[in-house]
């Protein structure tokens, strides 16, 4: 047995300013069992036939209902649907929930393939391969972007100066506080750790650590692209 979603509305009243109709009043319904369609009929029969005090001489135009398990519905009209319509409005309705599921069950997907590939020691190629039968290699490979093994380490040596982003619209070089050394540095380090960056002489650079983890990702992804940016020009 499935509990049954719980549906959000919102009651509509006439405004000149807006076609859709001017929000007065909303509510929440855990108990409905019908069609959200169906749900936002009786909500509207209900409040043209006995609408609060404060909400007298509003006439509601139309009641918005939106459920959680991704049904969506607007009544402007109380009248039932004949089975035609009602059998359309079900479909619908079923196409919205699966939507609803389908977009659910991606993002599960996505993050385990994410934790395949941080803690579980498979490769990003590996995980693309197993999941042939429900995506695509290009997808999943981009869906992979940005994640590597938690537990791995990697050294890369830049040749050039680093520059990074250091706020306020200014630009900051890596320098070795020790040697003064600015160039031909090695980032260390792994995604799920500290990131170190070593001067040639084996001192410690200091740098923002935000700004080495970035660099590192940088490096791992795309270690041609990332070194280039930084390589000294030619004599």
């Amino acid at each position: 047995m499935t509990d049954s979603p719980i549906f959000e509305y919102e009651i509509l009243a006439p405004d000149p300013n807006d076609w859709a109709g001017r929000p007065i009043t909303n509510g929440v319904v855990d108990d409905w069992t019908g069609t959200a369609h169906d749900l936002g009929r009786h909500i509207l029969k209900r409040w043209q036939a006995e609408p609060p005090e404060e909400h007298a001489d509003e006439g509601a135009v139309a009641v918005a209902v939106s459920g959680s398990n991704g049904a969506w519905a607007a009544i402007e009209d109380p009248t039932p649907a004949g089975a035609v319509e009602q059998a359309l409005e079900v479909a619908i309705e079923a196409k919205l929930i699966a939507d609803l599921a389908a977009d659910r069950a991606g993002d599960q997907l996505a993050e385990a393939m994410r934790d395949a590939c941080m803690w579980g020691g498979m490769s990003k190629n590996k995980v693309a391969d197993r999941v042939a039968r429900v995506m695509s290699r290009p997808t999943a490979l981009k869906q992979l972007k940005g994640v590597w093994p938690a537990d791995e380490s990697y050294d890369f040596t830049v040749m050039g100066a680093i520059t990074y982003d250091a706020g306020g619209g200014q630009t900051a070089v890596a320098a070795c506080p020790a040697c003064g050394a600015q160039e031909e540095h090695t980032v260390f380090g792994s995604p799920a750790s500290e990131v170190r960056l070593i001067c040639s002489s084996g001192h410690r650079v200091e740098m923002p650590a935000a700004v080495g983890r970035k660099l590192l990702m940088q490096l791992i992804e795309d270690p041609d692209t990332a070194i280039n940016r930084f390589r000294p020009p030619a004599d």
